[in-house]
């Protein structure tokens, strides 16, 4: 007697639980969904699967009850067959879960969507494969006890897995082709390194120029060629630092003035210095070789290396220079005329083969000379009117 009731009790109890087996509406429409779109296939394993789904699980569909709410609804328990669940499956650890607990229907329901989208891969290959969902519903029919232990499994929390960082996998990369070795460049930059170069070599080009000019002159000079607008240059420019720097203020140096003579005639005065004591023209020659001439001759000669060549005397050609000073300070015919004096300087490179005048002389000489003049013959009224005519002939 005892066994029967045992055995009627087993035999009633999957009855109400079978009829509370209940899909939500979400769940349900997308079976209805899958039925549709595999209903011209009938004999698939999805269109059928689906099909007996919806039959027994959708005729009653449950309500999806908010997640706040779950956590407050109670799942019915079968502790009879929890315990004879816990002897043959181990529980898992319990870990703590921030998401609230989803009933059985719920887990059912999503497990018959994860059931659509992989049957739906695996069409082509395996058309009569079951779904977890339809596993489930024959154990719910067979082995109620087993349906109500699996509801509890997967109602308790589950111990999260810790995430492994999968190492990514490479891309490959097309490797870049091989660049010539010289890229051609464009015209602004062929432009730009053109010009740092020429920025960059400017001290070595100008102690070419000065080298090459230094030989110049060193050749010219021993073979004796009369080069004025290259020695000459040499000597002003060493004439005129003596004059600065061997004599005192009260001597006032002018130089390059362009003068016109009384026939309106243009000369040129390379040196010229004003004082209390006179006025001196000086003309500086660059001639090299043996030098020989007096005063009142026409011509000079030069020697050098065996040739003999005339050359006209400085004197008269700086008489056309004293000229153009006195007629430009309007000394001519009064007594002052007699201060204006004509002074030849030649550079070292030449040699006076004979005795020279008292006004020709070298270039080192000069000063000394305009010093040996010490009886003033301008007044400070006189000197101050030639300094301002000098400096404004100079600037026009």
């Amino acid at each position: 007697m005892r066994y029967l009731l045992f055995t009627l009790t087993l035999l009633l109890i999957p009855i109400p639980l079978a009829a509370q087996q209940q899909y939500t509406d979400g769940a349900c429409i997308l079976l209805q969904q899958q039925i549709d779109r595999f209903s011209q296939q009938r004999q698939n394993g999805n269109y059928r699967s689906a099909k007996r789904e919806y039959d027994r699980f959708c005729q009653k569909p449950v309500q999806a009850v908010p997640r706040g709410r779950q956590a407050q609804q109670a799942v019915p328990v079968n502790t009879a067959a929890t315990e004879r669940a816990e002897k043959v499956l181990p529980q898992p650890a319990p870990v703590e879960v921030t998401a609230p607990q989803e009933a059985a229907p719920t887990i059912a329901a999503s497990a018959a969507v994860t059931a659509e989208t992989a049957a739906s891969d695996a069409d082509t290959i395996k058309p009569a494969a079951t779904t977890s969902a339809e596993i489930a519903v024959a154990d719910v029919s067979r082995e109620p006890v087993v349906i109500q232990l699996a509801a509890d499994i997967k109602a308790e929390p589950v111990a999260a897995e810790p995430e492994v960082a999968r190492p990514e996998p490479a891309i490959p990369t097309a490797e870049p082709a091989a660049l010539p070795l010289a890229l051609p460049q464009t015209q602004p930059a062929k432009q730009q390194d053109l010009l740092i170069r020429l920025l960059n070599s400017i001290p070595l080009i100008a102690a070419n120029i000065v080298a090459l000019l230094l030989a110049i002159f060193l050749v010219t000079s021993w073979l004796g060629y009369n080069l004025p607008g290259f020695k000459g240059v040499f000597a002003e420019y060493k004439l005129n630092q003596l004059l600065r720097w061997r004599l005192s203020k009260q001597y006032l140096h002018f130089r390059k003035l362009k003068l016109f003579t009384v026939k309106d005639e243009l000369t040129e005065i390379d040196h010229l210095v004003l004082c209390p004591y006179g006025i001196f023209v000086i003309a500086v020659r660059s001639d090299r070789g043996r030098i020989s001439g007096s005063e009142t001759a026409a011509n000079w000669s030069r020697h050098y290396f065996g040739s003999t060549k005339p050359l006209m005397n400085p004197l008269h050609q700086n008489f056309k220079n004293v000229e153009a000073v006195k007629h430009l300070l309007q000394l001519q015919g009064t007594a002052s005329a007699q201060t204006v004096h004509s002074v030849i300087a030649f550079n070292r490179v030449a040699q006076f083969a004979s005795s020279m005048p008292a006004n020709v002389m070298f270039v080192d000489a000069t000063a000394a000379y305009i010093k040996q003049f010490t009886e003033a013959v301008l007044t400070e009224e006189q000197v101050n009117r030639f300094a301002a005519v000098l400096k404004q002939a100079s600037t026009a």
